[in-house]
């Protein structure tokens, strides 16, 4: 079943420099996008990726399943890790 759209009701306004608008503009028509749609899926998605190295990592469900396999296999011992863990730090007395 597809997600419900949300309404757009809430607003942003941004004062542009003409490079930076016209720039944008181009952009959205060679996405074929509406300059809307353009802003918001590049703010999204760069708010997204600044969120990311938060407290909370979201991934889809494929994703998920993927890492839970991978982190829940029991690890290999590495012969040359091992002995790099077990000689004394060269960084303390």
């Amino acid at each position: 079943m597809a997600a419900k759209a949300e309404t757009r009701d809430a607003r942003l306004h941004l004062r542009l420099s003409p490079t930076d608008d016209g720039l944008i503009r181009a952009a959205a028509e060679a996405s074929h996008l509406s300059i809307t749609e353009f802003v918001v899926q590049a703010a999204r998605a760069s708010a997204a990726e600044t969120l990311a190295d938060r407290d909370h990592v979201v991934l889809d469900a494929k994703t998920w399943d993927a890492l839970e396999r991978r982190v829940s296999r029991k690890g290999r011992r590495k012969a040359k890790t091992a002995e790099l863990f077990e000689r004394p730090s060269p960084f303390t007395k």
